[in-house]
């Protein structure tokens, strides 16, 4: 009898902690926007202490190594952010990523928080940072 509950218990035990690093899964893919603005606010400030001034649109160009590679670490993040929120309903097809209802409304949530916040930055941008950015 007590090696049937010690069976019991290990099963237990191992079903909760897979469940608890699968679960990590959907909120990275939830927090990607999240971290994709962060990284282009850093890339602005960046910007800004490299040149001295906020970069002027179709006039300047930055030739800084550690700036290029912040700009194409941005758009890698901004590709993934495109395909996060399909990949996060992916997993919701499968058990092994299900949480609950009420935290998977929560993931929703705060990934339209953080792709509105992308969008409004990108629209009401005070600097033309934005627009040299883009161009």
């Amino acid at each position: 009898m007590k090696k049937i509950n010690k069976k019991i218990k290990r099963k237990f035990k191992s079903k909760k902690t897979s469940k608890k690093n699968n679960s990590s899964l959907t909120w990275f893919a939830v927090i990607t926007p999240l971290i994709c603005w962060a990284m282009y606010v850093s890339l602005a400030i960046h910007c800004r202490l490299a040149v001295g001034h906020w970069p002027q649109p179709m006039l300047e160009n930055i030739n800084i190594k550690s700036y290029e590679i912040h700009a194409k670490i941005l758009w890698l993040f901004a590709y993934v952010v495109l395909a996060s929120l399909p990949c996060w309903l992916v997993m919701l097809f499968f058990k092994k990523f299900r949480i609950n209802i009420k935290i998977h409304l929560l993931q929703l949530i705060i990934f339209g928080f953080g792709f509105l916040l992308i969008i409004l930055t990108l629209m009401f941008d005070p600097t033309p940072f934005t627009e040299w950015f883009l161009d």
